[in-house]
């Protein structure tokens, strides 16, 4: 059974590399580094916005009470289920947005970007942040992009800085948390907002457009890494989750940490992405051809 810790070969990892840029390449587009955007995935968003989808009746979260509890760490007492949800939604992207702005900020990017894994991925994070808006106004929310916390902030910067062998192993780990707690939320999402269909059929597809490019993301970051280093991620995947919960109260609040720890630890993300046609699926290997 592959997981996000099973070690690609040799040749594995060659097909993937180039199967995936390919990929990339047709279900995002041309990547513009000017604007953080791609011309395929673009056309997906002007149909969301021609056909904006709103909550029937008053918001089930009040605006004043979310914006309160959103420059909080830790949310008050007593929130019902639909603000913790739309309270996580807000902040679970934010360290990962921090990270590749930080990154881009610090950077210099390729000059051929269409040629370059890094660059699509790091475009993807800067789309989820307008997902997660996109998902709260579906339910009449308006979202601020927020910070991660100083400490948060000073993790994602080191990471940064660390040579890519060393970092790529704590960027598996939070890719794999993330992977974990998109898809609670968007099952949370199933229940909270099952009484009016065509919300929650906006909310999923937004969540798909997340779920599909963060397994991918795993995948990727996998392929970077040979057996050793995977091994150590297995070992500090728990640190890493708990860390990223410090910083996400609601999540514990929601789901409570021991169910959340599960769904990470069992590191099999290729489920999450199932559902969804326009995910990665690697090209079987040729007949007569190593593995």
């Amino acid at each position: 059974m592959t997981t996000a810790f099973t070690p690609m070969s040799d040749s594995e990892r060659e097909r993937f590399l180039s199967a995936y840029l390919s990929y990339l390449h047709a279900r995002d587009g041309v990547p513009d580094v000017r604007t953080n955007t791609f011309d395929v995935r673009e056309r997906f968003f002007a149909e969301i916005d021609a056909s904006p989808m709103r909550w029937v009746g008053p918001p089930p979260v009040d605006q004043q009470l979310f914006d309160r509890n959103h420059e909080r760490r830790t949310p008050e007492k007593g929130l019902d289920e639909v603000t913790l949800w739309a309270l996580a939604t807000a902040k679970t992207n934010r360290a990962e947005r921090y990270g590749v702005e930080y990154a881009v900020e610090h950077s210099a990017r390729p000059t051929n970007p269409a040629a370059d894994h890094h660059t699509y991925i790091e475009i993807e994070e800067f789309y989820h942040t307008r997902i997660l808006k996109d998902a709260l106004g579906t339910i009449g929310l308006k979202m601020q992009v927020g910070r991660p916390t100083w400490a948060a902030r000073m993790l994602v910067r080191a990471m940064v800085r660390l040579p890519n062998e060393l970092a790529n192993v704590a960027v598996l780990c939070g890719e794999i948390v993330g992977v974990a707690l998109f898809g609670l939320l968007l099952e949370k999402a199933r229940v909270l907002f099952a009484a009016q269909p065509a919300a929650l059929a906006r909310i999923e597809a937004l969540f798909g457009q997340i779920m599909v490019d963060e397994v991918g993301h795993v995948h990727f970051v996998r392929s970077t890494l040979g057996p050793q280093r995977l091994a150590w991620g297995r070992r500090i995947l728990p640190l890493v989750a708990r860390g990223a919960l410090d910083d996400l109260k609601e999540i514990d609040v929601l789901f409570g940490r021991a169910k959340v720890m599960e769904r990470v630890l069992a590191a099999e993300v290729d489920a999450a992405a199932a559902p969804y046609a326009d995910r990665f699926v690697l090209p079987a290997e040729a007949p007569g051809r190593a593995a």
